[in-house]
């Protein structure tokens, strides 16, 4: 049966396309491709799709609908899926080994995870679909690479899809773009400043919200109660502290000190959180008029999710502060849209609702959504009331000085230090005021009428102010313009505050526009003289709103020097391209869309600033493993370099580079307190969650096979249990710390003490069995039970080895094991295991498969002194070529422990000539290792003299030439210049010249002749592959020379052709 699907093979078509170009050279274009297959199913250009893979994918799926049928679309997708990522695995190394025969290509695809695929595939219908697209893509790989002009042509055609990869990443690389983790990171700092250190006496309503979410048939639970009443503290903290099994998104309405006030503010960020649960990593603002129908799919594909999870999960959008939406202020405008407007008409399946505002206003007219609300009146808090008491306001603004600071702060919409404030104090008409006048002003406003933020950069403690509460703010407006208020309370509707406040705050705008005016243009522009407030998204809203203005204002703060000094002081590029990102596309929605001729020029060098950045934080591979190893890079400076990396999958790459350097090259372990900076910024998405947890696990083991050799003097340590409760805390997995013993003191090299290995290879195995891809999670359990074998917890290994599925792995690591336990001197038990190893290799039902984990197993006992159980072991292996391999590595074994003997023995079960001139050339090498040269040289002639009688010459040759390269080997092992090393070159002439005797090609072993007759080689190489071309078929033949190579078979005779150089 042809799929329907014109895609369903695409993928090989890519796969092969990537080897295509790593053949040519082309391995940047080779990375292109591979990290473009999705796209190649997805967009056309021109027209036309990325015509080499699809090319590549038509030609498999003709051939295989043409000799196949009954198979339905399904299997054809599942076997493709399976297949082409074993291309993608096949090196160049590999490849060639394989030659361009298809059945030693499929042979090594197997080996590479073919087996464990197949063997995966439940139903026998998909198997042999896996084994014919197997077989055609074998084919086709086989085909391309011998056919010169369908390479080269493929390679044209290849170079074009890669520049059209290109353009369309660059169109992905597109302004507003945000990552996920980072929208939702600023949303949660927001959070923290707003929850209280403790919320008092507010049980029964943490109670009450709980019941909603987790039991109540209601939907909406409106939260009403007056301004400071708690209502932000009580919403702050359940909103970080939601109950277990619910997921929650949140937005806080705050004109300053919140989440922003906006319509499309709030899409942006309660977007980024769903598209969190979607795994999405990446998040871009959307616009009207498609920002209603944007937000409102994202929710339901997010409430989806969430039902169809296997622990279904209620979705709760938690909304605090509607009475502040900026649509109050004009909610009869032309362009005036509420918040709550963004929601449909009716919630999805599983989608509940928290809102907490005034009693007034009402909900605004525009809100279409049906579902009935259920009003909760909040009492007030007495620590609410009392943090912002009026009678305390009162007192403190009877003083000019400090409305004016009132003033400037609810002016400004962001923070101001005590300096900002003394500057602008002074242009406002105060000239004799001090700065600790206006400190004196500050340190003493009661409760929360100004709230500190820290503003410092470089580890700099800076504290700035803004007004902590509207409340206060209206306290001001009311101090300002007295004649506009009457007798009685003030009015609620948002509409009338918004006028007033307008005018009362205009004077105040005006003047701090001209302050930040002077700061730009003063000496030296923007520096570190620049007050952070002009660096804020606070100014440039403060400037851009400038209605009596020509543009000059926003054209101030819309400056590259501007954007350089906020990336001086951050340390970091991804806030600044964000606010790049918003500054720009505000200037470009003013003013009814159209923009200024002299705005273009400043907009045109932020945007090439923006490109700078964004091109300078691509993650190169093998960089940083080069400044670890070579340029002594601190840690401050490599957490900088992955940091700036904006996709998540490749600044785990980064990390996982720079960790594997440190561990592999025994560096300072002061460097792992990057990875815990790292992984928090990678948290959020699922799609990379398992290689989180897979580096955690690499990282485990070697903190737990730490010695007190690899300590590293004159560093700063490292608190072993701290990072590790925080690298638990921070993936989700802090219970895993119950393991941990009360002290982890004593890694060597981490903060002294007794060395401690077991804490750390029993959280990693935790770690591992966490890991929901079963092939990531059997990796990484194999690595752990490796190590707690090296370490001696033979129990804890075994026990870890039980919980490996795969039947081959579970044989290999049994056979670490074993060797654990002949190390140790158990010899009984180590016995017993080793039984268990190859009664789980025997399981395997893949014949091949089976027979290579025994031959292994075969291997690890011999290694072990087992040698009576490795023959046994050997015995069972069905496959005859297998069952010789395995003797190999017995003898070998055998002979490198110096047990010579019973290595001898083995030679003689080998019946396979090639494997048995492998297996005396182990002994061989063994002997002259232990100084036994003449015995080694006895055991030589002996096997030459066994050639006499072989049958195939092709056997012959093939045996002399690796007895050759084993007296090369030889002759490796002793003193240069003695008269045995020269006595084993002699040995590797003769034996290679035999091989040529019987047929061998003289480029066969050509680097052993390189090393025993370098000159003969030279000139062979000059002679039969850097010589003219071949004389015309007239000219007189030399016969004394062996003829240059051709494209024809090799002679039977000797020398033969060159290799072929595809």
């Amino acid at each position: 049966m042809k799929p329907k699907d014109p895609d369903t093979f695409v993928d090989i078509g890519v796969s092969i396309t990537r080897l295509l170009l790593i053949a040519s050279g082309q391995g940047m274009a080779a990375s292109l491709i591979g990290e473009g297959a999705g796209l190649l199913k997805n967009l056309r250009s021109g027209g036309q799709r990325a015509v080499s893979a699809e090319k590549i994918a038509d030609d498999v799926a003709d051939q295989l609908f043409r000799e196949h049928e009954g198979i339905s679309e399904a299997d054809w997708h599942v076997a493709a899926a399976n297949v082409a990522p074993l291309i993608d695995r096949l090196s160049e190394k590999d490849r060639l080994a394989a030659g361009y025969d298809r059945k030693a290509l499929r042979l090594t695809l197997l080996k590479l995870g073919g087996e464990e695929r197949k063997r995966e595939l439940v139903y026998e219908s998909a198997r042999r679909a896996f084994d014919w697209v197997l077989d055609v893509a074998c084919q086709r790989i086989a085909d391309l690479f011998t056919e010169k002009e369908a390479l080269a042509s493929l390679l044209k055609k290849v170079n074009e899809d890669c520049v059209r990869l290109q353009r369309i990443e660059r169109l992905l690389d597109r302004p507003g773009v945000q990552e996920t983790s980072v929208v939702i990171n600023d949303h949660i700092d927001v959070l923290r400043h707003l929850v209280p250190d403790a919320l008092v006496d507010r049980e029964q309503e943490l109670a009450d919200l709980e019941a909603f979410v987790c039991s109540s048939d209601d939907v909406w639970y409106a939260m009403e109660a007056d301004m400071v009443s708690g209502k932000t503290a009580v919403m702050a903290f359940f909103a970080l502290n939601p109950p277990n099994d619910v997921h929650m998104v949140s937005f806080f309405i705050r004109r300053t000190g919140g989440d922003e006030n906006d319509r499309g503010t709030f899409a942006f960020v309660m977007g980024a959180q769903l598209a969190k649960i979607l795994g999405h990593e990446h998040t871009e603002p959307v616009r009207d008029p498609a920002q209603r129908t944007e937000f409102r799919q994202l929710l339901r594909r997010a409430a989806t999710a969430c039902r169809s999870a296997t622990v279904p999960r209620p979705l709760v959008l938690l909304i605090d502060g509607i009475d502040e939406d900026s649509y109050f202020e004009n909610p009869d405008g032309a362009d005036a849209k509420s918040i709550l407007s963004l929601l449909p008409r009716r919630l999805p399946e599983g989608v509940k609702i928290i809102t907490a505002s005034r009693p007034n206003p009402r909900l605004p007219e525009d809100v279409l959504c049906d579902a009935d609300r259920r009003i909760v009146s909040l009492k007030p808090s007495p620590i609410a009331e009392k943090s912002i008491n009026r009678k305390d306001m009162k007192i403190f603004f009877k003083s000019d000085v400090a409305v004016d600071i009132g003033a400037f702060l609810a002016a400004c919409g962001g923070v101001l230090t005590v300096e900002d404030l003394r500057r602008l104090l002074t242009m406002r008409g105060h000239q004799r005021i001090l700065t600790w006048d206006v400190r004196e002003y500050v340190d003493r406003s009661p409760g929360r009428i100004l709230t500190p933020v820290d503003v410092g950069f470089g580890g700099q403690k800076v504290l700035a102010y803004r007004l902590g509460h509207d409340v206060v703010t209206r306290a001001v407006i009311r101090e300002l313009d007295p004649d506009s208020f009457g007798e009685g309370d003030e009015p609620e509707d948002e509409r009338w505050w918004a006028q007033i406040r307008e005018k009362a705050l205009a004077p105040y705008r005006a003047i701090i526009r001209d302050w930040v005016k002077k700061c730009a243009s003063a000496s030296g522009g923007w520096g570190k003289s620049t007050p952070s407030y002009v660096l804020s998204g606070a100014c440039f809203d403060l400037m851009l709103n400038d209605k009596k203005d020509d543009g000059s204002s926003v054209r101030i703060v819309l400056d590259r020097g501007r954007y350089n000094e906020m990336r001086r002081r951050s340390g970091r590029k991804s806030p600044v391209l964000r606010m790049i990102d918003r500054e720009c596309f505000k200037t470009l929605g003013a003013n009814r869309g159209e923009l200024s001729e002299n705005t273009m020029t400043p907009l045109l060098g932020v945007a090439e600033s923006r490109k700078l950045l964004v091109q300078a934080s691509t993650y190169v591979p093998g960089l940083l493993k080069l400044y670890v190893l070579y340029f002594n890079i601190t840690p401050e400076v490599a957490l900088d370099v992955i940091m700036a990396v904006d996709d998540p999958k490749d600044r785990l790459d980064a990390l996982r580079e720079a960790t594997e350097t440190v561990i592999e090259s025994g560096c300072d372990y002061v460097f792992l307190t990057l990875f815990l900076d790292v992984i928090k910024s990678l948290v959020f998405y699922r799609t990379i969650c398992d290689d989180v947890l897979r580096l955690l696990v690499d990282v485990l083991v070697f903190m737990g096979g730490a010695t007190s050799n690899s300590k590293t003097d004159g560093k700063e340590g490292v608190d072993p249990e701290g990072w590790l409760s925080e690298v638990l805390a921070s993936i989700k997995v802090g219970e895993i710390l119950l393991k941990l013993p009360s002290s982890l003191e004593g890694v060597d090299g981490l903060g002294g003490g007794a060395h401690t290995v077991a804490p750390f290879l029993l959280i990693a195995e935790d770690v591992a069995g966490r890991i929901e891809d079963p092939r990531v999670r059997v990796g990484a359990l194999v690595e752990v039970v490796g190590a707690l074998a090296r370490a001696g917890l033979t129990d804890e290994a075994l026990a870890t080895a039980g919980r490996i599925e795969d039947l081959r792995e579970r044989a290999r690591v049994l056979v670490e094991v074993v060797g654990a336990l002949a190390r140790a001197g158990d010899v009984e038990r180590a016995r017993r295991v080793a039984e268990n190893a190859v009664n789980t290799a025997e399981q395997i039902e893949e014949h091949w498969g089976r027979a290579q984990v025994l031959a292994e197993v075969v291997g690890a006992l011999a290694r072990a002194g087992l040698t009576d159980e490795a023959l046994a072991a050997a015995g069972r292996i069905e496959e005859p070529q297998a069952r010789a391999e395995a003797l190999v590595g017995a003898a070998d074994a055998l002979a490198r422990a110096g047990a010579i003997d019973e290595a001898r023995e083995i030679v003689t079960m080998i019946d396979e000539s090639s494997s048995r001139s492998r297996a005396q050339s182990a002994i061989i090498k063994a002997l002259v290792g232990k100084g036994s040269s003449n015995e080694a040289v006895n055991m030589l002639h002996t096997a030459i003299a066994e050639v006499e009688g072989f049958v195939r010459r092709q056997d012959a040759a093939d045996y002399c030439a690796t007895l050759a390269a084993a007296c090369l080997d030889a002759a490796d092992l002793v003193d240069a210049g003695s008269t045995t090393h020269e006595q084993w070159l002699g040995l590797a002439r003769s034996a290679l010249a035999r091989s040529w005797l019987y047929g061998a090609s003289v480029w066969d072993r050509f680097d052993v002749l390189l090393r025993v007759a370098p000159d003969l080689a030279t000139r062979l190489v000059e002679e039969r592959l850097l010589a003219d071309p071949e004389p015309s078929p007239d000219s007189e033949p030399d016969l004394g020379v062996e003829p240059r190579p051709s494209s024809g078979p090799d002679p039977e005779g000797p020398g033969g052709g060159a290799p072929s150089s595809r």
